[in-house]
């Protein structure tokens, strides 16, 4: 396993290899100044050269994590009022009001 240092790349965080033979899908130990590391695959490498490669990595330790509290699908917009979720149709679309559709409960959903 080789050796690396994290550093920034165009494209976002990646790792500065010791070493110009590195290749796509291996592993590699990223290490701080302040001591802490963790181990990265290799996704791409950037550049080689100068005895030093610069890659683009993705991290074995931690996976990628999606936010828990949006959904897009239920997503209302900006400007909604509290939270900016829809709720459901408490009418099943049967909604007589007019504008945002707050006095049956939920979203307009008749588009009045």
């Amino acid at each position: 396993m080789k050796a690396a240092t994290p550093t920034k790349l165009r494209s976002g965080w990646g790792a500065k290899v010791q070493s110009e033979d590195v290749a796509v899908g291996q592993v590699v130990t990223i290490t701080t100044k302040a001591g802490k590391s963790w181990q990265a695959r290799v996704t791409k490498v950037v550049w080689s050269g100068d005895g030093t490669s610069l890659c683009e990595t993705a991290s074995l330790d931690r996976s990628a994590s999606r936010s828990r509290n949006y959904d897009p699908e239920r997503f209302n917009g900006y400007g909604a009022p509290r939270g900016g979720y829809r709720r459901a149709c408490k009418t099943d679309g049967n909604c007589s009001s007019f504008g945002s559709g707050r006095s049956c409960g939920g979203h307009d959903c008749d588009g009045f």
